[in-house]
Formats: structure tokens, C-alpha cells, sequence
């Protein structure tokens, strides 16, 4: 295979500064770079936050509302510096939070009408119902769906960055015939005609199979890293990664 079809390798990223950790180590003082990194978060992620509302009984216009209402109020708080290091997972702090945010939905929304809180960031959520259809069609718990949605969320952003690392045309029709490939055990179905039509042998075919897949395993574990503030619960959390998505 010609050494232009295949995209440069890059070292996977030591867990060092995550983005959940820059908000946890600013604690209450909201620094600039930890109001940037938590809004970022919050970008990425409001889809489960979806999901679990829906799943929780409101209406998808009502959804929607609660998602906004509880982003504003998530980036307008600065009591982080209260978060222990056994919730240092951004996944649980933010269903815990959503749940005393939805506890607590009254007073919240006369807050609200008092002019207590102020959108800090906009999150378009439109499509909100089409991107959560898989957990709203299923009949999970609330916490289910917001799970199931988090790993799809995980799997849906670190795809796309692999796909990103594919540029040149030769790159990307690579990258299309092998996509398939990352969700059925890494099997290539019909290698030796695929190999032809790319123009390559069926060795250099596998080979770079599998290098797709390791890049996307190593894409994976970065994204769950962002959310996490301690590098010893890695593990667990891709653990919990397998175990929603199946």
C-alpha cells in the first residue's frame, strides 16, 4: 500500500490536563479556562441529558426547556471545589446533578421567572429527537438511556475524529471501506475484492485494518479521558463504556 494512504501516526495522548479536571482543579474560583473546558463538556454531551429527561416522562418540547434551563444553571454554578475525587467522573456528576436539578424544578423555575439565571452558552438541541431516537424508541429506565446515549455519544465523537485524520482522497476512500469494519469485531467483509477495488494487496488491506481500529481504540480512551479526573479510573470507565453499548 502506497505510504500516502495511510495517515500519519500520532502518539496517544499522555492523561495528563483533561478538561474535567481543568474545571475540578479551578474549583470555585470559575477560571476562565475552566469555564471554557466545562462549556465544552456541555456541548458534547447535553444528548444523554436528553435521552434521560424523555425517558423520564416530559414532553420533547418540555425536554428541551429542562436541558437548557439545567446547562445555564450547571455553567453559572461555581461550587466545584466541592466535588470529591470519588465523583471525579464527569458522566456521574452530571446525571446526579440533572437529578437534584429535576428534584428541585420548582424553585428552579421560579428562579427562572425572577431572572435568576441567564443562558451562559447555547446549546441547539433542534434535532434533539432524531439524535436520541435509538434510546426513545427502547423502553430503558432513564438511567439506561443516559448511558446508552453517553456511549454513543463517546463512540459517535471519537469516530468522527478518526475520520478527520483520513484527509487526502486516497485516505478517504480508505477510511469509508473499512468504517464497517470498527463495528462488526473488526471483520472486513469480502477483503479480496475490496483490495482490488482499492487498488492494494489484501495484506496491506488487513494491515491497515488494524491500525483503524487501534487509532480508534486510542481516540476512544482519549474522549473518556476528557471526562474524567483521575487516570486510575480509565479502565473502569471503558469498562462501563462496553457495558452500556451492548
Amino acid at each position: 500500500m502506497p505510504a500516502n494512504c495511510l495517515p500519519a501516526t500520532q502518539d496517544h495522548a499522555a492523561f495528563m490536563t483533561t478538561r474535567w479536571s481543568d474545571v475540578l482543579r479551578a474549583g470555585g474560583r470559575g477560571t476562565a479556562g475552566s469555564a471554557e473546558a466545562l462549556e465544552t463538556l456541555c456541548r458534547a454531551y447535553w444528548p444523554p441529558l436528553y435521552a434521560f429527561v424523555r425517558r423520564d416522562g416530559h414532553s420533547p418540547h418540555d425536554a428541551k426547556d429542562i436541558v437548557q434551563a439545567f446547562l445555564a444553571h450547571l455553567l453559572c454554578r461555581n461550587d466545584f471545589a466541592n466535588v470529591s475525587p470519588d465523583k471525579g467522573r464527569f458522566r456521574s456528576f452530571l446525571l446526579m446533578a440533572l437529578k437534584h436539578f429535576l428534584a428541585s424544578r420548582t424553585r428552579t423555575r421560579t428562579a427562572q421567572k425572577r431572572g435568576g439565571y441567564r443562558p451562559a452558552v447555547s446549546i441547539h438541541i433542534d434535532n434533539a429527537e432524531i439524535i436520541c431516537e435509538p434510546e426513545l424508541a427502547d423502553t430503558l429506565t432513564p438511567d439506561k438511556a443516559f448511558d446508552r446515549r453517553w456511549a454513543r455519544t463517546i463512540l459517535a465523537r471519537a469516530l468522527e475524529r478518526l475520520r478527520g485524520e483520513y484527509r487526502s482522497p486516497q485516505q478517504q476512500r480508505l477510511f469509508k471501506a473499512l468504517e464497517p469494519s470498527l463495528v462488526e469485531g473488526g471483520r472486513v467483509w469480502n477483503e479480496a475484492q475490496l483490495a482490488a477495488e482499492l487498488g492494494v494487496t489484501s495484506g496491506a488491506l488487513a494491515v491497515a485494518a488494524t491500525r483503524l481500529r487501534q487509532r480508534y481504540r486510542a481516540l476512544l480512551e482519549t474522549e473518556v479521558a476528557e471526562t474524567l479526573s483521575n487516570a486510575a479510573d480509565l479502565a473502569e470507565e471503558m469498562r462501563a463504556l462496553r457495558e452500556a453499548w451492548l
